[in-house]
């Protein structure tokens, strides 16, 4: 699925969400969720092709796959933080939003914890 494809979607998601929602808010809640997992869906094996061509180049390069691999998951949580967030605001949740903003912020920083290990020895090394 391309970007036209889930831009028109998502408009007319927005559309039907705002003529619905007068009547039944609990439908357009329910649409919004399943237009957000029909992109995930849709956009889940471009991202398995791009994680293949970076492990391609890790292996070419000869580089050591922890710190590569931190970062995509790193990415990879901060996007699925973003996106649960921006659902749980789609049905007026803030404060449960907020939550998962900061439970996704304390696992990112404990899953950079070897990249910040590595960083802060070489920075120690050098003095």
């Amino acid at each position: 699925m391309d970007i036209i494809q889930i831009g028109v979607l998502g408009i007319v998601s927005a559309i039907l969400i705002l003529i619905i929602k007068a009547n039944r808010p609990e439908i357009g809640l329910q649409i919004s969720l399943a237009f957000g997992a029909i992109v995930m869906v849709s956009l889940a094996g471009k991202i398995g092709s791009i994680l293949d061509l970076i492990d391609l180049y890790m292996t070419r390069a000869n580089i050591d796959g922890i710190y590569i691999k931190s970062l995509i998951k790193i990415i990879g949580m901060a996007y699925i933080t973003e996106f649960a967030a921006e659902t749980c605001r789609d049905a007026s949740q803030n404060a449960i939003a907020a939550k998962v903003e900061l439970a996704g912020k304390i696992l990112i920083m404990i899953t950079a914890i070897p990249i910040i290990t590595s960083v802060m020895s070489v920075i120690l090394n050098m003095l």
